[in-house]
């Protein structure tokens, strides 16, 4: 019964210490210098999607996220955005076929004394998906569903640049 349980323990810990061997992250979680928090993210909605993702990247990586700028230690200013939907392709009929969606930000992250600690920059996320007219609902949801995933991936493009630069 004790070797049971010492066995499963052993199991247990070797099994943590190999994931944290090969590098292994919670999702989302990046290494960011812990002098930049808490940090303001500006430029975004209260209920934005982009910055409920990225809180939660900045949340994982033990990096809190500030409600106002206010005593901070940087500010994650998001100075433009850009949200686009175009036709890629056309069926015989003239009828849409497919679309792509876009998705962009330009970020800069600002020290408390107003330093430029990562430079403005742009980036951005693209995808397509199928239309079909029978289908006018479900391609509503799905639009929206795609949308949300380009969101997260702006998110995890902005962290890992800033995760780069400082």
């Amino acid at each position: 019964m004790i070797g049971k349980k010492i066995f499963s323990l052993a199991l247990v810990l070797l099994t943590a210490s190999l994931l944290q061997g090969c590098g292994f992250q919670l999702r989302g979680s990046v290494t960011l210098p812990s002098t930049i928090g808490p940090v303001y993210i500006q430029g975004l909605g209260e209920y934005d999607e982009l910055r409920r993702e990225l809180a939660q990247i900045f949340t994982f990586s033990d990096i809190p996220v500030a409600a106002k700028p206010q005593g901070t230690g940087s500010t994650l200013l998001i100075d433009s955005r850009a949200s686009d939907r175009r036709v890629l392709s056309v069926d015989g009929d003239g009828n849409v076929a497919e679309y792509e969606l876009h998705e962009g930000a330009r970020f800069a992250l600002i020290a408390a004394d107003g330093s430029a600690l990562v430079e403005s920059q742009t980036v951005s996320a693209i995808t397509t998906y199928l239309n079909s007219e029978t289908q006018v609902l479900g391609k509503q949801q799905e639009e929206g569903t795609l949308r949300k995933d380009l969101q997260r991936d702006l998110a995890s493009q902005i962290m890992r640049r800033l995760q780069a630069q400082l």
